[in-house]
């Protein structure tokens, strides 16, 4: 009913308020993306009601692929030419890690053949749980494997940022810019539909990106006011904490345990990866490992865009990552139309 989704919301929003303005007094990093994560995550598993209407998220996704994409300039084309040896590498680097979590999910956890591999996928959650049911794995594991390691990995890397990386006294935090160009906010509908006709992956996200994009490459570069860069990050990272509402404690603590291991070896194998690609391509060891971490597309440019690292290159990676997933897996799919148990 309407007013048991607004309650749900307004839930959402003072609980995310409360996380973030905690975690901005504690000066911890990204305050207001996992502050609020956290905050709804503890509600919900409480039984308070939480959520967010899928539009209402598509649309600050699509407001946070304009505000990443309003860092882009001319020098972001002229660094276009040399992602191609970073693309594939970063190919390399997601077999290396859907191998080591698939073999974790399958024979220390103990999953099904289907469901072990396609929780193991660093992306496409949605399409991996639709896919992972047609070839006879259990949706419901395959959703909660996915979730939880996405939400480890989002609580983890910002903090091993802040812990070996951040000077001292400094807070992750976007940087204070004078806004400029807020009409463009407008264009995020169009954009967005536009991506669905071309099929483009996360098409709330990516479409307000590229047009973004092209926007501030012919000098008209969104800039967001700070308040609705953390409103934006409120909403984000309370929807995240707020999809494990209703879900049974003992269910979730069991496979809790296997998805933060399998977040742990995921990022190990995304810090090799990364070593190959600082080696190789002479790349900052920062910006190769946010690149190889096995995050959602948004979730990952969000950490980028806090932590002073290119996040039109970080998101041009990711979704080529959704991209070459969802060309590949369909094909992959079919060694598991008869699983094994």
């Amino acid at each position: 009913m309407p007013h048991l989704r607004t309650n749900r919301l307004f839930n959402l929003l003072w609980v995310g308020l409360i996380g973030g303005a905690l975690f901005h007094w504690l000066n911890l990093p990204l305050a207001w993306m996992l502050g609020p994560l956290l905050a709804n995550l503890i509600a919900s598993l409480s039984g308070l009601a939480v959520g967010i209407r899928p539009g209402l998220r598509a649309f600050f996704l699509g407001l946070l692929g304009l505000i990443l994409g309003g860092q882009a300039s001319q020098d972001t084309l002229a660094q276009v030419a040399q992602w191609p040896a970073s693309l594939a590498l970063l190919c390399l680097g997601v077999v290396l890690i859907i191998l080591g979590v698939a073999a974790y999910f399958r024979y220390v956890a103990g999953f099904d053949r289907a469901s072990a591999w396609f929780s193991a996928v660093p992306g496409a959650m949605t399409a991996m749980i639709m896919m992972g049911g047609q070839a006879g794995g259990d949706e419901r594991r395959i959703t909660l494997a996915h979730a939880l390691r996405l939400t480890f990995v989002i609580l983890l890397i910002p903090s091993l940022f802040w812990l070996f990386y951040a000077p001292s006294g400094t807070s992750f935090n976007p940087p204070a810019l004078p806004a400029a160009h807020l009409w463009l906010i407008l264009g995020v509908w169009p954009a967005w539909w536009l991506a669905q006709k071309v099929r483009l992956p996360t098409p709330e996200f990516t479409g307000p990106l590229f047009f973004s994009v092209i926007m501030a490459i012919n000098g008209l570069a969104f800039t967001a006011p700070l308040v609705l860069i953390a409103l934006t990050f409120l909403v984000l990272g309370g929807s995240i904490g707020a999809r494990f509402y209703g879900t049974p404690w003992r269910e979730l603590v069991w496979i809790a345990q296997h998805a933060f291991a399998a977040a742990l070896i995921g990022l190990s194998l995304a810090a090799l990866s990364a070593l190959s690609m600082v080696w190789l391509l002479d790349i900052p060891f920062t910006t190769a490992l946010l690149t190889m971490t096995p995050g959602g597309v948004g979730e990952m440019a969000m950490v980028a865009l806090a932590l002073g690292i290119d996040p039109v290159f970080i998101a041009a990676h990711h979704l080529f990552r959704i991209l070459a997933l969802m060309l590949v897996i369909p094909l992959v799919a079919r060694f598991w139309q008869n699983p094994t148990p």
